[in-house]
């Protein structure tokens, strides 16, 4: 998980995690230099820190948190994401018992039309109470999918170690993980929705205008050297085939 000042969201996130999760599992927290690290987030002791002493961006942050993991699986989740009733025991399912899946995402209340379920909740206890009743193991709801959004990914480690890290020219963070969907697929691997699985997440809210602005152009230039790398845009391509 790449972190940076929010610690708010990164508890709630963490706190989650820990409270919903069934398998064995280790939380990575790369710090890219905020500016103050909140006592009861360094207090706890399931969490393994890494501190960067200058933001190396969130693309190089994971790649930073996959070299020390050492789990069978690998979870790309940002702190916005809420974690909630069999999240992480239904997308690995989907891993074991699709052929050739490589990566997995979970239904989400906002981003591609794919992965989207427009649940209006925002307060937790309600959340968590969708998720219960939402989060049962059925692969007819199962679908690959062209994208995955980044919030929340899951990968065998095997997969990883086959494609490699994401591309840290993507810098801060958008469109890395369609670059590395191009890269999976490219080697043969599908990419799923485990759609009888819901993660919600909180939007991240911009300070000022100023922070907006830089958002939209670091999601501009990274679009641009996506489609430069690969040649053509696969997102109109995808949208063709809807």
């Amino acid at each position: 998980m790449p972190t940076k000042n929010r610690w708010e969201s990164a508890w709630r996130c963490i706190h989650n995690l820990s409270r919903y999760t069934e398998e064995r599992y280790e939380i990575i927290l790369v710090d890219n230099a905020s500016d103050f690290i909140p006592d009861y987030i360094l207090k706890r002791d399931d969490l393994y820190f890494i501190r960067n002493g200058w933001d190396r961006g969130e693309v190089a942050a994971i790649n930073q948190g996959m070299k020390k993991a050492s789990g069978e699986y690998i979870v790309w989740l940002k702190q916005r994401a809420v974690p909630s009733h069999r999240w992480l025991t239904q997308m690995i399912r989907v891993l074991k018992e699709t052929p050739a899946a490589g990566m997995v995402g979970p239904m989400t209340n906002r981003g591609l039309e794919e992965q989207r379920l427009p649940v209006p909740f925002q307060a937790l206890s309600k959340i968590h109470r969708f998720s219960n009743q939402y989060n049962h193991s059925d692969p007819r709801h199962w679908k690959e999918v062209s994208r995955l959004q980044s919030f929340c990914c899951v990968l065998p480690r095997a997969v990883v170690e086959e494609v490699g890290e994401l591309d840290e020219w993507f810098g801060m963070g958008s469109h890395e993980v369609d670059d590395y969907g191009v890269r999976l697929k490219q080697a043969g691997y599908r990419l799923v929705v485990a759609g009888d699985t819901y993660v919600h997440q909180f939007r991240d809210t911009e300070k000022n205008k100023g922070d907006l602005r830089e958002r939209k152009k670091r999601e501009s230039q990274n679009r641009r050297y996506f489609i430069h790398k690969w040649g053509s845009d696969v997102f109109e391509a995808a949208d063709a085939r809807k």
